[in-house]
């Protein structure tokens, strides 16, 4: 009694502990089971260590992909074992009385033999016999391992007791009429079993045979020798969670896979529970989506929890969903209100059912309450967050316990019960709502994969523990992201080795929509969750090249991993799901060299590697390659198409373009090719077996607020002008929309030498008939890429330096005319004689602005106690980053920047002067934890007086939506340049947690020249 207590943090929750003994004891509430007899084959110790406490081995070659298990050879080694060769194959042996994963992961690994070998092999359950067999079990719950141990054939004791470890070993005469085995012993049911598919995998069968297609190698034999010990996982539980599946795997197991059930049924949840298996991972949230297409509540659906148990899978909820209960099976015109204050009897035996119909199952209740259609909790009139808190403090979970102990087992504190604080429940939380001690804590991100807070080191003390609930897909706001899987790895890593660095190793749970086409981030997050500090200083592109390896062959790795490199950078920048809009986009049409078309053909390039790779694969690979790689891409490049290509119609519509009309036509053509591409991808590709994995619905059939879950499908906003016959010249100059008028003159910025400053301008016409137009310059060492022409034309200026005279403002003149107009624009150029342009750092200012990378830093200072700012490969929108670590570093107050503070310098060299604006750019992370001050960073330029700059944001508000759709979060600070040359930025840490992405100098915009009238 007394350590059931001491879980009870408070008093008052004490005698809601005492509350919850008494009704255990005198049978009181709406159960009519003796409480006493609630014992759970479940129930453990609620602690946690990471790995289970065992001792892991780090190694430092950076295999990210190394197979937990020892090498499988193609020819003898000495003492080496045959597995099978295209003759004979050996038998797989396990015990009836042990666990049913266990007969399901050995009947897998028969199959997984032939289809690497060709010879068939035999799962058996009878006494073992033969030259060669592999004997698989679980300590304590299999005859077969258990006598291995008796004799002394086997040593367990470093996996004993464990959680989820294995051993492997092969074995000389372990029994009568054996005269070698590989043994496989599990510490518990689940360790058995990915000891299993540790076997398969180093056979080279991909965990992704099944749901990504990946074909099994050829191999003429397989031999295997040695030994190996597998320590337990880093992160006690590992999942996933099937999300708005409305337009992906509810369709495809309803109409193509399981059409039997017309929903997702237990033959579905079988292939995806073998998944995690093979992933190493061991619990899911079930898909549980009611609106537009209603998946059937998992517990209605007959068969679900059962395949689940055979499957060793821990069942939980989402965060509005309680005991697993799914939010739809309560329907309020039958039950009332989902309301516990007016409602209580009805929800209580409502949820009580279900955990009397799952007491004898392994399961991870979710506990608390929010709103059934995921929102937030239904409460009088007035009723504060505060006021929500107590009731979910004081009432609804020590009732929730109740449940708990009157039906699955007396001491609630040995079940796993999970409290999430998602949306307003985390303003319930940080209101002062206090939990149990055992409850473990499941942080989630923002949605967009930034966690929102941590545990302080207060909140490490508790028992229970906590966790992280992270997202790839999402629907919400302020806009979804439900088609592809676009959040770069090293984004992902970023967050995570934040999380476990702050001790959340309990629960690592990702919302993977509908599994496909998410399979590259759903297998990295739960392999960062097995071992983290296996990918300390995380590498991406090697991660994608050992990927590649492992899937496709070592042929095509580079150019594969260049392709996935291009792909993750470019979508994180702006999500594919976000390009549609009504307004402007992102990338700038008429600066920056044209940000749009930029990025349109570096996504051609990618596209055109990836089509180049497609064609020379093996055929056997090429379905997996689709639908894994190509499609992503081809679907990405096309709908950046579609959307940029509309935008600029509307732009050159504006402009009065005569050729308006056929940007427009590009779009469409763009849209349309996108449809196809998704046709193929379910109706030909893999022979159809993905028909109804991407499936689009009409805009007809859903309420204009799920409108942008569609975004994908909808048609862009076309530009559109009627051009008259006559034609008529016009030029736009890079930085303006609006075309030049003729009477007016325009005006370049300057030309800088350092910076080899090229400008573009657009000539094109207004009307309909050609138009034979020219353009000269005045100077000789102005450089015109196209001088002449009768269509529309971008041309660039650029400098012949070596033939320029030397000043600081030398003139020219470009004339763009025909026989009816005539256009100058003037220009000067920078070209100081005695400047030693090679001894000048790598950022200068261009265009009025000097953009440097954080990780092009000329000098790093850490702090005396080892703290510094570290290189995070690939892990902000534009690419690599700079934070300090470790994350578990204190904040830094002002006075003691000098002296505390790790810090970081720059040099950038300026041809102008006055007032700057330096835009920081990092990714929009949060307050790491409650006792954070914030996301804070100090600047200084030139020895000015630090400037600390907050980059936090409150979720929901203006600057968060517009932080997430950009991947960025920007700082800005105001600095005087008083003269021209190099200038010195220094950068310190005030808070960890900020992930610095690129600095941006933008001179006072009245510098910039407008046209003269």
């Amino acid at each position: 009694m007394d350590t059931l207590f001491n879980h009870f943090t408070t008093k008052k929750l004490k005698v809601f502990a005492c509350y919850i003994f008494i009704c255990v004891v005198s049978g009181c509430g709406v159960s009519d089971k003796n409480p006493i007899e609630a014992i759970s084959k479940y129930a453990s110790d609620n602690t946690w260590q990471p790995y289970d406490g065992m001792q892991v081995e780090q190694v430092s070659n950076k295999d990210y992909f190394a197979i937990p298990f020892m090498p499988v050879t193609v020819s003898a080694t000495p003492n080496s074992m045959k597995i099978a060769d295209h003759l004979t194959a050996a038998g797989i042996y396990y015990s009836q009385s042990d666990a049913q994963v266990v007969e399901i992961a050995a009947k897998a690994l028969a199959l997984d033999i032939q289809s690497v070998t060709g010879r068939k092999a035999q799962a058996l359950a009878s006494k073992p016999k033969g030259k060669s067999t592999i004997l698989i079990g679980t300590i304590g719950n299999s005859p077969l391992i258990d006598e291995l141990i008796a004799n002394n054939q086997l040593k367990v004791s470093s996996i004993v007791g464990k959680w989820e470890a294995y051993t492997a070993q092969v074995i000389k005469n372990p029994l009568k009429d054996v005269e070698q085995a590989l043994v496989i012993a599990g510490s518990d049911r689940r360790g058995t079993a990915y000891g299993v598919f540790a076997l398969s995998e180093a056979m080279g069968v991909s965990p992704w045979h099944f749901w990504g297609d990946v074909p099994a190698p050829s191999k003429p034999a397989l031999y295997i020798a040695g030994q190996h010990i597998q320590h337990s996982p880093a992160v006690k539980y590992r999942g996933i969670f099937i999300n708005d599946e409305d337009w992906g795997l509810l369709p495809w197991a309803s109409k193509t896979f399981e059409p039997e059930t017309g929903n997702i049924g237990p033959k579905t949840y079988a292939t995806i529970y073998q998944l995690l298996l093979r992933l190493h991972a061991n619990m899911i949230w079930p898909g549980m989506h009611e609106f537009p297409r209603e998946t059937t509540p998992f517990y209605l659906m007959p068969g679900n929890k059962e395949m689940a148990d055979k499957y060793a899978i821990v069942i939980s909820t989402s965060h509005h969903e309680p005991m697993l209960t799914n939010s739809h099976e309560f329907k309020e015109d039958v039950h009332g209100e989902y309301n516990y204050w007016s409602n209580k009897e009805t929800i209580y035996k409502f949820w009580e059912s279900r955990v009397k119909e799952t007491a004898d199952y392994e399961n991870i209740y979710t506990i608390g309450m929010r709103g059934r259609t995921d929102v937030g909790m239904l409460a009088p009139e007035g009723t504060t967050e505060a006021g929500k808190a107590k009731k979910i403090q004081n009432d609804i979970i020590p009732d929730q316990r109740q449940m708990i102990a009157q039906h699955v087992h007396q001491n609630p504190t040995q079940i796993p019960q999970i409290f999430i604080p998602y949306k307003e429940t985390l303003v319930q939380y940080q209101s002062g709502l206090e939990l149990p001690d055992d409850v473990i804590i499941v942080w989630p991100d923002d949605n967009h994969g930034y966690i929102r807070q941590l545990s302080t080191p207060e909140e490490q003390k508790r028992s229970g523990g906590s966790g992280v609930y992270y997202h790839l897909s999402y629907w919400g706001v302020p806009s979804s992201y439900l088609w592809l899987n676009s959040t770069p790895p090293g984004m992902t890593y970023a967050e995570m080795i934040k999380a476990w660095e702050f001790n959340a190793n309990k629960i690592w749970i990702v919302n993977v929509g509908d599994i496909k086409p998410h399979e590259f981030g759903t297998e990295f997050f739960l392999r960062l969750a097995r071992n983290p500090e296996a990918f300390r200083n995380f590498d991406q592109r090697q991660y994608f090249k050992q990927w590649t390896e492992r899937t496709f062959g070592q042929k095509y790795a580079e150019d594969i991993a260049d392709v996935m490199q291009s792909y993750f950078s470019l979508n994180i920048v702006k999500r594919p799901e976000h390009m549609h809009v009504s307004g402007t986009n992102t990338f700038s049409m008429i600066a920056k060299g044209d940000e749009a078309a930029v990025r349109l053909n570096k996504f051609e390039q990618a596209t055109q590697l990836a089509n180049q790779v497609y064609q020379n694969l093996p055929e056997k690979y090429k379905s997996a390659f689709y639908q894994m790689v190509l499609y992503p891409l081809r679907a990405s490049y096309l709908i950046n198409k579609k959307e940029l290509l509309a935008e600029r119609s509307r732009l050159w519509a504006k402009q009065k373009r005569a050729a308006t009309h056929l940007l427009a036509e590009q779009s469409i053509q763009a849209h349309q090719a996108l449809l196809a591409e998704t046709q193929f991808y379910n109706d030909i590709n893999a022979n159809g077996k993905w028909q109804h994995m991407i499936s689009p619905m009409p805009l007809s059939e859903l309420p204009k607020w799920a409108y942008d879950t569609q975004n994908p499908w909808r048609k862009a906003e076309l530009g559109r002008y009627q051009a008259p016959d006559k034609k008529q010249l016009a030029v736009a100059l890079e930085g303006s929309e609006n075309p030049l008028i003729p009477t007016d003159i325009g005006i370049l910025p300057l030309f800088n030498r350092a910076a080899d400053t090229r400008y573009f301008i657009d000539v094109f016409n207004q009307g309909k008939q050609a138009s034979n137009w020219t353009a000269r310059a005045n100077r000789p060492w102005v450089k015109i890429s196209q001088t002449s022409g009768k269509t529309d034309a971008r041309i660039t200026l650029s400098i012949d330096w070596d033939s320029a005279p030397n000043g600081t403002e030398i003139p020219a003149v470009v004339t763009i005319s025909d026989n009816d107009r005539k256009f100058d624009i003037q220009l000067k150029v920078f070209n100081p004689a005695n400047l030693a342009f090679g001894s000048l750092p790598a950022a200068v200012e261009n265009k009025a602005s000097v953009e440097i990378e954080a990780e092009n830093y000329i000098a790093k200072t850490d702090a005396d106690n080892g703290v510094g700012w570290q290189q995070f490969n690939n892990a902000a929108a534009s690419e690599h980053a700079m934070t300090v670590q470790p994350f578990t570093a204190a904040s830094i107050e002002l006075p003691q920047l000098q002296t505390r503070s790790p810090s970081l310098s720059y040099q950038f060299y300026a041809v102008s002067t006055g007032k700057v604006k330096i835009y920081s750019q990092a990714l929009p992370t949060h307050k790491i934890t409650a006792d954070h001050p914030g996301v804070r960073y100090a600047i200084s330029v030139n020895g000015d007086k630090p400037q600390i700059i907050d980059l936090h944001s409150n979720e929901y508000s203006k600057l968060w939506n517009v932080n997430t759709l950009r991947a960025a979060s920007i700082g800005i600070s105001e600095h005087q340049i008083n003269q021209t040359g190099i200038q010195n930025i220094k950068i310190w840490m005030v808070d960890p947690g900020v992930v610095l992405d690129k600095f941006t100098v933008k001179f006072d915009e009245s510098a910039i020249p407008t046209p003269l009238h």
